[in-house]
């Protein structure tokens, strides 16, 4: 082993396992140098999926230092904004790879951005600044979407934070997202799902008022928010109009191309036409079955609050 080059690894914390010792714990100037080193010399150095794995231990062995010592100063809250910009780029350029977990990968970031939100509150009580606060006070908003309390918790921030424009960027895009209703078990059920305006939500995200690693983090709900805008048009068009041509839906709902378009319309059991130009037909109904549009994947929501195999 080149111990030059070796990096702590994480060990997970279980019952019975002692305590590291103090001359085991990293101080803060090391753990921040240690992390520069990983994002130097391994990250940008070769394929992001390459190095994944080892990278993404390395950094929760950071963090573990960090907590063991209860450092919670300016090289805590530097070391942690590297790390949730880190894992926010791999959600983005890994989500494709076979084996990586976005699941995982988020609950990694909430964890991050989490222990930043601290962070900052305790460097404010010192009057110590933080630039980069509204920016991953944003993330953390971001991460949220599908929490209500969120925008509350946000209009607590001191004005100079929450009138920033990453923040106000959040707080739109996290209106944009929420759904008007949603489908309960043992209730009702009601098409109109949608969020507020799905259009506008993909018009900010390629808006120049949008950052790249926004972009990123908000592409984990993009399947969320076209189910609830499919579902929306679903119910407002009838079957005995033309077809939605998917060119138009491609633009609306900003898919890569036709193809990914047509596959998310199939995946909900939406009838597509291929006359001319492929279209969407909304509003149909199997009346064979008295199945309506969307049944199935509702059906496996319940199946799993309920443990059906």
């Amino acid at each position: 082993i080149d111990h030059s080059r070796a990096v702590k690894a994480y060990a997970r914390p279980a019952a019975g396992v002692e305590q590291p010792l103090p001359s085991d714990v990293r101080p803060p100037d090391v753990l921040l140098s240690t992390l520069d080193y990983l994002m130097t010399k391994i990250v940008a150095q070769g394929d992001l999926s390459d190095s994944h794995a080892f990278v993404r231990d390395r950094t929760r062995s950071i963090r573990q230092d960090f907590t063991l010592q209860n450092s919670r100063g300016v090289e805590a809250v530097q070391a942690h904004e590297i790390i949730a910009r880190y894992h926010i780029l791999c959600m983005h350029q890994l989500c494709e790879n076979k084996g990586f977990s976005e699941q995982q990968e988020m609950e990694q970031l909430r964890k991050v951005l989490t222990s930043l939100q601290e962070f900052y509150n305790d460097m404010r009580t010192e009057n110590i600044p933080c630039p980069n606060e509204a920016e991953f006070r944003a993330y953390h908003i971001l991460s949220h979407l599908s929490d209500p309390d969120m925008i509350r918790q946000a209009q607590l921030l001191p004005p100079h934070i929450f009138m920033d424009p990453y923040i106000q960027n959040a707080v739109e895009m996290h209106a944009l997202s929420r759904r008007n209703n949603d489908v309960r078990r043992r209730a009702k059920v009601q098409s109109e799902a949608s969020p507020n305006f799905f259009s506008r939500f993909f018009k900010m995200i390629a808006g120049p008022k949008t950052s790249y690693l926004m972009a990123c983090l908000l592409e984990t709900n993009f399947g969320e928010i076209r189910k609830g805008a499919l579902k929306a048009l679903n119910k407002s068009y009838y079957d005995q109009h033309d077809g939605f041509p998917v060119k138009d839906l491609v633009n609306i709902l900003a898919f890569d191309d036709e193809q990914e378009c047509i596959a998310n319309c199939e995946e909900y059991d939406l009838a597509l036409t291929h006359y001319g130009q492929p279209a969407v037909v909304f509003g149909r109904k199997d009346n064979t079955t008295r199945r309506r549009i969307f049944k199935g994947i509702l059906f496996k929501q319940y199946a799993l609050e309920l443990h059906i195999e």
